[in-house]
């Protein structure tokens, strides 16, 4: 982290022990006390709070670092150089991991009647946690930031992807199981984009417990469609997906049954394989800005490119508003990411 941003909180471990699942490490970044907006992190497969914590540490962000208290939270086993998990352990479904963020929030500090706002921002299987989450528990949730979500079943093809992945994995990370990781966050762009290859690879071999990401990634396909529950969710959504995602029509269909699309929505990223934080952080800290500040969560971070003329190609869909009296309600402006960052 660079010294001009040395205001950046860090962030600090604190375990939070449940009776089904065992531990929970996670990282509270920000004052509590101080900051009544909450972000609250869910991690992809093949990752951890790592990931948050290098988007947060960057200059781009640091208007964000600074507004909110982050809570970034570890799936059980999936912390760094973590140990096994016992013999027998049963992870818990898509499900059951959301409905342990109450819980979570509640030890933490983050107790329903302190009103604190609590966004979620999660990728892959961490947004399926946090859209289940704000599903079973609206009155909690304000807002939703979901990288590359899917809300369906598992595709008879990544099922068998994940089970040809899983092979002999009980015996430590290998080829096909980086190769899985790598097409579900980069598709079939993995040589062009090199230096994130590199940092999954670094992530997988030096840090992640490959008995315990193997529990996790079966839990992520065994889960079930949620598609049909959208409907009564009101809860403002920004969706983000990669222009050449592996998970880009998922997205298109979850947006299809988004209910709430006057104050969500969609951002098809242009030239981002699947991993946008790691591709284009710029774009996603830039959009994800927008969004909050136009619902009114967040305030007073000066947004330099915002504004200016996007015409590069980059998809971004809003319902049109209606009224003047609805003209005149917080709502995300349209944003459009350019291969350069601008914003139209």
């Amino acid at each position: 982290m660079s010294a001009e941003h040395s205001d950046v909180p860090e962030a600090k471990l604190e375990e939070v022990w449940t009776e089904k699942w065992g531990a929970f490490h996670c990282y509270v970044q920000g004052d509590k006390e101080k900051h009544k907006k909450v972000c609250v992190t869910f991690h992809d497969i093949g990752l951890n709070h790592s990931a948050y914590l290098k988007l947060i540490s960057q200059p781009v962000a640091h208007g964000l670092a600074t507004k909110m208290c982050f809570v970034h939270i570890n799936a059980p086993g999936q912390q760094d150089n973590a140990e096994n998990l016992k013999d027998g352990y049963v992870y818990p479904t898509m499900q059951q991991l959301a409905d342990e963020i109450p819980y979570i929030l509640e030890q933490l500090g983050f107790q329903q009647d302190k009103k604190h706002d609590i966004i979620g921002l999660g990728e892959g299987a961490g947004s399926n946690v946090l859209l289940r989450f704000a599903i079973t528990h609206p009155e909690r949730m304000q807002a939703l930031v979901l990288l590359e979500c899917t809300a369906t079943s598992a595709s008879f093809a990544e099922w068998g992807q994940e089970k040809v992945a899983a092979w002999n994995m009980d015996k430590g990370m290998n080829k096909k199981v980086e190769n899985y990781i790598l097409w579900h966050h980069l598709g079939n762009h993995t040589k062009e984009k090199l230096d994130v290859v590199h940092e999954y690879q670094e992530s997988l071999y030096k840090r992640m417990n490959a008995k315990n990401l193997h529990l996790f990634i079966d839990s992520f396909i065994n889960r079930n469609n949620i598609l049909d529950k959208l409907d009564a969710v009101k809860i403002p959504m920004l969706l983000i997906t990669g222009s050449h995602s592996p998970h880009l029509k998922d997205v298109d269909k979850m947006w299809s049954h988004v209910h709430n699309k006057r104050l969500s929505n969609l951002l098809k990223a242009e030239d981002v394989a699947g991993d946008i934080k790691e591709e284009d952080p710029k774009k996603l800290v830039e959009s994800m800005t927008y969004f909050l500040q136009g619902l009114g969560l967040i305030s007073g971070i000066s947004m330099t490119r915002l504004g200016r003329s996007a015409s590069l190609g980059e998809t971004s869909r809003m319902a049109s508003i209606e009224t003047m009296e609805d003209q005149d309600k917080p709502r995300p402006h349209l944003v459009r990411v350019g291969s350069q960052g601008g914003h139209e």
